[in-house]
């Protein structure tokens, strides 16, 4: 019997499908184009992916916004309505405040439900990496474990939950202010592609500087192979900023290297894509634990 729903937000990613068949939520954020503001949709209703590229390609800055107070309230009322306590799995607090803004309403809300328990948990990942741990977390909620149980597990290893990526250029992380390294990282790149992870602290990690689109690319195939764990059983997460051929490209070339279970495709969301911009890679998976840690 299930004990607990499980939220998480639109910095996630997942896909409706994983979300229906594991039976669990996500919180929409926002982000704003033009002084017109979107819902942060993860099946793009709001805006077609392909026009929200185009802008960016355009020369056209998207801002974000955190959670809406809306999907909160109406989420977490109907879920401790129905007898469910409630585990709201936010992006990490390095990269959004909506964990301390949710953390907040959540309680106020639960307080209305004697005997419900409330957990938000900064997960210290964003991406694919996070959306991952939703749809564990989602797993265990049906196997009938308890929120204790899932923040137990989380405790000891959400930093095996890992993404790296490479952007098509530094400028729009710089902008958003979303990216940790020195100021000689962001030098001189021309030409030179950064590889970017989820470090250790939560934060996005520039730590590394290869010379070309297809080395960077190559570079984060090498990353997955060397770090990834039960290969045969794993299953990698690509995701493509507009630029599907790059990711198909990964997709492959992990497929070859690892003969991993499965590796999945799919379009980087509004909000990440916001802070990083066109023809970004990120690849997402369970691996050995993050060891990486970025400059404060």
């Amino acid at each position: 019997m299930k004990n607990f729903y499980v939220f998480t937000d639109s910095t996630s990613d997942v896909e409706k499908n994983y979300r229906e068949e594991l039976d669990f939520g996500y919180l929409k954020m926002a982000f704003r184009i033009d002084e017109k503001d979107y819902d942060a949709d993860l099946e793009w209703g709001a805006l077609p992916a392909k026009d929200f590229y185009n802008i960016l390609r355009q020369g056209n800055r998207a801002t974000t916004n955190q959670i809406l107070t809306t999907e909160i309230e109406k989420k977490f009322d109907e879920a401790f309505a129905k007898g469910l306590d409630v585990f709201y799995l936010a992006c990490s607090s390095k990269l959004s405040t909506s964990v301390n803004y949710a953390k907040v309403i959540g309680e106020e809300i639960v307080a209305k439900y004697p005997g419900r328990k409330f957990v938000c948990y900064d997960s210290l990942r964003s991406n694919y990496a996070e959306g991952m741990m939703a749809m564990d977390a989602a797993r265990m909620a049906n196997e009938g474990k308890t929120i204790d149980d899932v923040v137990k597990y989380f405790d000891e290893y959400k930093l095996n939950y890992q993404t790296f990526a490479t952007v098509g250029s530094l400028n729009w992380l710089k902008m958003a202010g979303r990216v940790k390294a020195s100021a000689a990282f962001f030098g001189n790149l021309f030409g030179v592609k950064p590889i970017i992870c989820g470090d250790t602290k939560g934060n996005n990690y520039g730590f590394k500087k290869v010379k070309g689109r297809k080395t960077s690319l190559d570079e984060l195939v090498a990353i997955t192979v060397e770090r990834l764990e039960n290969k045969e059983n794993a299953v990698v997460y690509v995701e493509n900023a507009d630029c599907l051929q790059d990711a198909e490209y990964v997709a492959k070339e992990i497929k070859a290297k690892t003969n991993c279970k499965e590796v999945h495709v799919s379009t980087l969301g509004p909000i990440i894509s916001a802070s990083c911009g066109p023809d970004t890679i990120t690849v997402n998976f369970y691996g050995k634990k993050m060891d990486i840690t970025g400059e404060e």
